[in-house]
């Protein structure tokens, strides 16, 4: 791990050899140098730290009640597998959770997995308090992860220009956001000290409309607007955190779809997908090629059997002519 102190240890240095070991007589010993918090802005830490290869991996959903709103029965929370190995992520609502009831095919049906994407509805109108808990997958204890990186992606919001996407993250060491961000930070405690001790909070509220047209596709993979929509943040020596999730001043009652996931390119090198590689003559991308990744960074000829088949593209015949 990269030194925090941005040099030897500052530990035991600059102490009295008496033996006071510095305190009463003799000469006043120099006050410790406080020890910054990591900050995952810097790409050598998040290198050295691999949480973009060790990233949470939220696609196998074992359990889907949140709050006890369903559609599984059995405990109130929304349960995913693995996420590291030997890893449970066990999500529950400590307050009132309201889905969107609008829609049969919506509301807690959309609760799980998206795209390698955590899911959670929520109604408009309505505020809930998440605890993200780790307990080992064998026993259920809990865990705690030594360093980990958890983003929330696509803060956006409604037509109403009153409407607000919001999210309070309490418990992290620092935060990352696109150098164009579009969130707006509100009620921060985010200094040193605090942040060294693994008590940042911060609330990151929407400020541009969006709808499920822009909704992410891979996390490593974010659009710039994406981006500009999303919060990296980095947590230690937790087994449990805290997020609260508001959706405001909704002119018409719907549902909105929270989207979260662990390390994404707002820290880590972005990756290349097959949409981005164009097919040579009698050739068309495979289906789902906007899910496929390339081996290289941009796609190159190596990966043309990865993103290509035979064919040419399929022609768009324009219904307005």
């Amino acid at each position: 791990m990269i030194p925090r102190n941005g040099g030897g240890n500052a530990r035991g240095k600059g102490k009295g050899k008496g033996k006071g070991h510095g305190q009463g007589k003799g000469a006043n010993p120099r006050p410790e140098p406080s020890i910054p918090p990591l900050d995952i802005n810097n790409p050598e830490l998040v290198e050295e730290l691999g949480l973009c290869d060790n990233s949470l991996s939220l696609d196998n959903v074992l359990h889907s009640n949140l709050g006890g709103a369903g559609p599984d029965s059995g405990t109130p929370d929304l349960t995913y597998g693995n996420v590291f190995p030997g890893t449970n992520l066990v999500i529950s609502a400590t307050s009132s959770y309201t889905p969107n009831s609008l829609n049969p095919a919506g509301g807690v049906m959309r609760n799980g997995e998206r795209n390698g994407f955590g899911v959670i509805n929520m109604a408009s109108g309505s505020t809930v308090d998440l605890t993200f808990s780790f307990v080992d997958a064998a026993t259920g204890a809990p865990k705690t992860i030594d360093t980990f990186a958890f983003t929330l992606v696509d803060g956006d919001h409604g037509m109403a220009h009153e409407s607000r996407e919001a999210f309070t993250v309490t418990g992290f060491t620092s935060y990352a956001l696109d150098r164009e961000s579009t969130l707006n930070v509100e009620n921060a405690l985010d200094d040193d000290a605090s942040r060294a001790a693994g008590n940042g909070r911060a609330t990151f509220i929407s400020t541009l409309r969006g709808s499920k047209q822009d909704n992410p596709e891979s996390a490593l993979d974010l659009t710039r607007l994406q981006s500009r929509r999303s919060v990296t943040v980095l947590f230690e020596n937790k087994s449990q955190f805290q997020v609260t999730a508001a959706e405001r001043n909704y002119a018409n009652p719907q549902g909105r779809n929270v989207f979260f996931t662990g390390a994404s390119n707002l820290i880590c090198p972005r990756e290349a997908s097959c949409s981005s590689y164009v097919c040579p003559q009698r050739m068309r991308q495979r289906q789902n090629a906007e899910f496929t990744v390339c081996a290289s960074r941009p796609c190159t000829e190596a990966d043309l059997d990865t993103c290509c088949v035979a064919g040419n593209t399929p022609r768009v015949i324009d219904p307005t002519r």
